[in-house]
């Protein structure tokens, strides 16, 4: 919802965290893929290639300088690792790392979850209403 406010490279590197987070918990789920598309078409780019190995989660998160960026960062992860219902233990751990490293709130990311999930209930109840 609030991609296109990040610069380019924040961008590639906002997908770099999302294909992280998709695949922590060695389950990239279908749920997962689908999100990861509607922020590529949202952010009017091609997805990128994740390599895991050349991955360095706080390298990354230093691309996020400003204050508002790491929050939309946050909330948009939120979406992703609840996009299949269930948050493994390998996914809250980068969260929490996430919100250690930009040194938010601990409290925002409650805030942050249960917008997640009202936002993602809201994204079904929609594509359903599509359907009908």
């Amino acid at each position: 919802m609030f991609l296109n406010r990040l610069s380019m490279a924040e961008k590639e590197a906002f997908l770099a965290l999302a294909h992280h987070i998709a695949y922590a918990d060695n389950d990239f789920s279908v749920d997962e893929e689908v999100l990861i598309a509607k922020y590529c078409m949202e952010m009017q780019m091609d997805d990128i290639e994740y390599d895991e190995a050349n991955f360095n989660l706080f390298s990354i998160l230093d691309t996020f300088e400003q204050d508002s960026h790491q929050k939309i960062v946050l909330l948009e992860l939120m979406a992703l690792v609840y996009a299949d219902g269930v948050i493994a233990k390998e996914e809250q751990h980068t969260i929490d790392a996430i919100i250690e490293h930009f040194e938010l709130n601990p409290n925002l990311a409650i805030i942050y979850r249960e917008w997640s999930k009202n936002i993602l209930s809201l994204f079904t109840q929609g594509e359903a209403l599509i359907h009908i």
